[in-house]
């Protein structure tokens, strides 16, 4: 006998084909999650795409989960959040800091290296194993992909005004 999926699995099988679906193909899922709050659930992306995330996409994302969502029987109360990855861009593959060379990064770490725990500088080169982070303090380190907590983007308010209007 087939049992059917459970609420929670039917709802993140929607999450996650927002990655899939042709009209999205453009954009990269950095994280998506369902969660409950109180009765309901919370659907959620994190999303981002080259030339950057404007609430038409966010709009967009959120208006095919909603027909995916409304579509479930028996109906459930969800609510959903769309949001782009924002200015300090979390970075979680290798390809991420490939994309982002010479960009200064934070880092965290799992384990110290160079007795330290925290890097921020320029993202050097690049390995499957490992990325490089230029720290004005700690100099060039090496950073195993393994021992990363966190990563993300610095925001530098210079770099916008630098843009041509």
């Amino acid at each position: 006998m087939n049992q059917r999926p459970s609420v929670y699995e039917e709802l993140s099988a929607i999450v996650t084909s927002v990655g899939s679906h042709p009209e999205f193909r453009d954009i990269e899922v950095l994280k998506s999650y369902v969660r409950r709050a109180g009765r309901a659930y919370v659907l959620g992306l994190v999303v981002d795409r080259d030339g950057g995330v404007d609430t038409d996409l966010c709009e967009a994302v959120s208006r095919y989960i909603i027909r995916r969502a409304d579509a479930l029987v028996p109906p459930v109360d969800y609510q959903v959040e769309v949001s782009s990855a924002g200015l300090d861009r979390p970075l979680i593959t290798a390809g991420h800091y490939r994309r982002y060379e010479g960009k200064v990064a934070k880092v965290i770490t799992t384990l110290r290296i160079a007795n330290r725990t925290e890097f921020t500088g320029a993202i050097g080169s690049v390995t499957d194993e490992a990325v490089t982070i230029h720290d004005p303090h700690a100099g060039p380190t090496p950073i195993p992909f393994a021992v990363i907590k966190r990563a993300s983007l610095v925001y530098d308010p210079a770099q916008d005004l630098k843009r041509k209007k």
